[in-house]
């Protein structure tokens, strides 16, 4: 890396201010050729620059400046290169208002961005209405669900499920991870930010996805339905995933807090030393690609930081284990409590100090072995004492009994080193109460609001052979023919109205009968399309709630569209192309739902137009 001259700062912003950010080719060989001439004190300068760009975004710029090299063939020669071919002056020493002008964005640009802005606000406002709707449609989640029950966990008020299928008819598009749909029995996992913002989506093999358009930035789920109040000093467990943190807290009787990627790790730990400036928060890291980021949250947010603890040749299904969820399987809940409440009593002051030894700029908390082999009989009864003496029970919402753990390899040996990323304070008074779970008054409480589906609503047979032979001949013969169930739905597809039944076509050449003489359209223009026989072709989903029928629209264009996308997200992946071809794909997706929206109203208005010019008696426009 070549030594930067006193004034090439200024030089290369002054340069830079005169080459357009928005071509792509160019906006990656300006991070190159600047990571080259000035290290990582560059991005600044390149970030500054990368903002005068409409299609500015900043997890695209991060990730590309990671990538960058300094060995990658760009130096600051291509830089002033590229700002003469756009009238840079390179003989000239002085700069008018360019060597200390501010890269700025244009004022088109500003517009619109906010713009931008604004319709990114509406889709999360839009999205999180959806999941609250799917979050209450939901059931509790059922007995002996597969990946519960691989990961040896019982379910919980904070997690529901729906059948793919059904998830897929409420969402209008098919749920994937890495382009595989997921399939059986999701579980459904509320993402607070507030209210619920999103929601994420696991299915029986460990699949994950989330709503599309959601905003899980900052967001979070709980092992309890609500936080505990903030001026209770409380201990708080912080994971990356969810099973994580339900593991842990179901090991200790701990609250704890899921953020649900490693990247949003930081923001949760932040918000939640916000919320709770005396709580200890621990983070409960994961082994491998997930440690920086965790040492990083730890730091940022005071917090302590937990390792998990496998023997040698610990395998699951043949893979390497890495967290606390996978600790639990391998060697059981019990070694996951006694681990934890070993690594919260070694913050808890010994003759008034603290044993600490400092390495860089974190402090390393050690646990005594002896001490923890002499105490752990006691752990279930009395796990922490204060300056009196005085024991600490846990609640007695949280001292449910623990299922037995399972059979393998007994953990021996010291409990890991247990991090914070600043000296811990005199008195600690870690409560071993952790978090008692007080109700507060602006977070929602999670009853089951949906019940089961029942006994179908009406037989097959009960349906006239009139509107039978009409099913038979709109969608084909021969033809699968049932009825709605209680509560069931929602069924989605064609449907083809008939005076008393709406017949709809859920799959291929399979029908579903509803009944109109208790339904309900949700909005005023179905209601009108109904009473207009301008529903044939239309695409609906119907639910039911008991015996009575609602009535939604659906756009079977839009799944297609995020399929289409979906699948060019894939091949990018697999052909390691870089992750800012994501973004574009998403703006791609975006414009063109915008154009499809648009090309839908313009054949709208024609078709009104030509309507209006039979009435007129004009002839047919052929």
């Amino acid at each position: 890396m070549t030594t930067p001259y006193v004034n090439d700062v200024d030089r290369a912003r002054a340069a830079l201010a005169v080459i357009p950010a928005d071509d792509y080719e160019t906006w990656v060989d300006m991070a190159f050729a600047l990571k080259q001439g000035f290290g990582d004190e560059g991005f600044e300068i390149w970030d500054a620059w990368s903002r005068t760009a409409a299609n500015y975004s900043e997890r695209a710029a991060r990730t590309t400046w990671r990538s960058a090299s300094a060995e990658g063939g760009k130096t600051l020669a291509t830089l002033f290169w590229h700002a003469r071919q756009h009238g840079f002056d390179l003989k000239r020493t002085n700069y008018p208002d360019r060597v200390t002008a501010v890269l700025a964005p244009s004022p088109e640009v500003l517009a619109q961005r906010a713009r931008e802005e604004a319709q990114r606000q509406a889709r999360h406002a839009a999205v999180a209405r959806e999941a609250t709707s799917i979050w209450q449609w939901a059931r509790p989640v059922g007995p002996e669900h597969p990946y519960l029950v691989r990961k040896r966990l019982e379910p919980m008020d904070t997690l529901r499920e729906l059948d793919a299928l059904e998830l897929r008819a409420l969402l209008g598009y098919t749920p994937a991870s890495e382009d595989e749909p997921l399939a059986g029995r999701v579980l459904i996992v509320p993402v607070w930010n507030g209210p619920i913002s999103t929601l994420e989506l696991i299915d029986e093999h460990g699949q994950k996805s989330s709503l599309a358009g959601g905003a899980k930035r900052g967001g979070y789920w709980m092992t309890e339905p609500t936080l505990v109040p903030a001026d209770e000093s409380s201990l708080i467990l912080i994971a990356e995933g969810m099973a994580t943190a339900l593991s842990a807290s179901h090991a200790t009787g701990w609250f704890a807090v899921a953020a649900l990627s490693s990247g949003n790790l930081g923001m949760v730990a932040q918000s939640l030393r916000e919320r709770y400036p005396e709580a200890e928060l621990i983070i409960l890291g994961e082994l491998g690609s997930g440690e920086t980021q965790a040492r990083r949250a730890a730091e940022d947010a005071k917090a302590h930081l937990a390792w998990p603890r496998f023997p040698a040749e610990a395998r699951i299904d043949d893979k390497v284990p890495n967290d606390f969820s996978d600790m639990a399987v391998v060697s059981g809940f019990d070694a996951v409590g006694e681990h934890l409440r070993a690594a919260a009593r070694s913050l808890v002051k010994t003759n008034g100090r603290l044993d600490v030894t400092t390495a860089s700029d974190l402090t390393e908390v050690e646990v005594d072995e002896n001490a923890e082999d002499a105490v752990m009989s006691n752990v279930k009864e009395n796990l922490l004492a204060d300056d009196e003496g005085a024991p600490r029970r846990r609640s007695s919402k949280r001292s449910a009994p623990k299922q037995p753990a399972p059979s393998g390899p007994v953990l021996n040996g010291p409990a890991d080193v247990v991090s914070t990323s600043e000296p811990p304070s005199s008195d600690p008074a870690l409560s071993a109460s952790s978090v008692s779970a007080q109700p507060v008054a602006d977070l929602p409480r999670f009853a089951s609001t949906r019940p089961p589906v029942g006994e179908p609503v009406f037989g097959v047979g009960d349906v006239p052979n009139d509107v039978r032979a009409l099913a038979e001949h709109r969608f084909g013969s021969p033809l699968r023919m049932a009825t709605p169930r209680e509560n069931g739905g929602p069924y989605r597809g064609e449907v083809f109205n008939t005076e008393h039944y709406l017949i709809q076509e859920v799959a291929t050449r399979s029908v579903v009968f509803h009944r109109k003489e208790q339904m309900t359209f949700v909005s005023e223009r179905l209601k009108w399309m109904d009473e207009n026989a301008r529903l044939n072709g239309c695409e609906l989903q119907v639910g039911y709630d008991g015996g009575k029928a609602k009535v939604y629209p659906w756009d079977r264009g839009r799944e297609l569209l995020e399929r289409a996308v979906g699948s060019l997200k894939k091949s990018a992946r697999e052909l390691n192309y870089s992750p800012n071809l994501e973004v574009m794909l998403d703006q791609l997706q975006a414009r063109s739902w915008t154009r499809i929206r648009e090309a839908r109203a313009a054949a709208l208005e024609k078709s009104k137009e030509q309507g209006a010019s039979r009435e007129a008696g004009s002839a047919p426009d052929r």
